[in-house]
């Protein structure tokens, strides 16, 4: 074998081999002993698999392409709601400055801690 296989390609042959067991097929079956089980011809096993195949991966396509949205969506409303946080967070920082409450806290703890000692 020159090349690995994908993953898709590994998830194909695995269903094949559990159809394969499943249906009773020889386990040396080929494309012809498919299409004879199945009773068509080889031409038309290979036009379904062709059709069936892009039909699958739009399918796939699809799925992805909405989910992408989905997360898309739910990443724009966690940036708001982020930003929102950020901005209330700068706004009482500020607050904090301006009502100097550092120092007050400060302040406070230093009355309490000679009050403490006192007794």
């Amino acid at each position: 074998m020159a090349e690995t296989l994908s993953k898709e390609e590994v998830a194909v042959l695995i269903q094949a081999k559990k159809i394969q067991k499943a249906r009773g097929l020889p386990k040396d079956f080929d494309v012809s002993k498919v299409c004879r089980a199945a009773g068509i011809s080889r031409k038309t096993g290979y036009q379904w698999a062709d059709k069936e195949t892009p039909a699958l991966r739009k399918k796939e396509l699809s799925e992805v392409v909405t989910r992408l949205n989905q997360l898309e969506s739910e990443h724009e409303e966690l940036q708001n709601l982020y930003d929102q946080i950020c901005f209330e967070n700068e706004g009482r920082k500020l607050a904090w400055e301006i009502h100097r409450v550092e120092e007050y806290l400060e302040l406070k703890k230093n009355i309490s801690k000679r009050k403490n000692n006192k007794k």
